[in-house]
């Protein structure tokens, strides 16, 4: 008789232990589309704001005035395959989604920055995004928790001397 409640004892044991083998690859499994994904995203982001840089260079070679004119505002929005940026609007995430995948790209312009040796305006551009480790209120400031930013300086390449 002891044998076989030593039996279901075993049974069980061995049960819990699959159990708890099981457990821990789906978790494992899950981390890592989870952090695919987010590696994912962020290549994408820099991708987009590498793409804001050459807008924004290409711009300062073609009409340095507007651009100089446009540095004076803090944000500008520039939406995926624009060639020109348009002003923000206020809130946590002063641009609505403007590229595809939820990205939200926005740039920011420091003139006569002390990065560019005060001559030139720096140019940062941001791309933010979110996913389910952000906030789900869409007006939280941390709703785009993920972001990228690269930045540059401009000038104006037809000044003389």
């Amino acid at each position: 008789m002891n044998k076989k409640g030593q039996g279901l004892v075993e049974a069980l044991i061995a049960l819990g232990a699959a159990v708890i083998i099981i457990s821990a690859i789906t978790i494992a499994v899950i981390m890592a589309v989870s952090n695919s994904d987010f590696s994912k995203d962020q290549n994408l982001a820099t991708g987009y704001a590498q793409q804001g840089i050459q807008v924004i260079q290409q711009k300062s070679q073609l009409d340095w005035e507007t651009l100089q004119a446009s540095a004076s505002a803090a944000v500008w929005c520039l939406p995926q395959g624009a060639t020109d940026f348009y002003p923000a609007s206020l809130g946590p995430s002063p641009c609505d989604v403007n590229i595809s995948g939820g990205f939200v790209r926005q740039v920011n312009f420091t003139k006569n920055s002390s990065n560019c040796n005060n001559t030139g305006t720096q140019v940062e551009v941001t791309v933010a995004w979110t996913d389910g480790k952000c906030s789900a209120d869409t007006s939280s400031s941390n709703y785009y928790c993920h972001q990228v930013k690269l930045d540059t300086c401009v000038a104006d390449i037809n000044r003389t001397q």
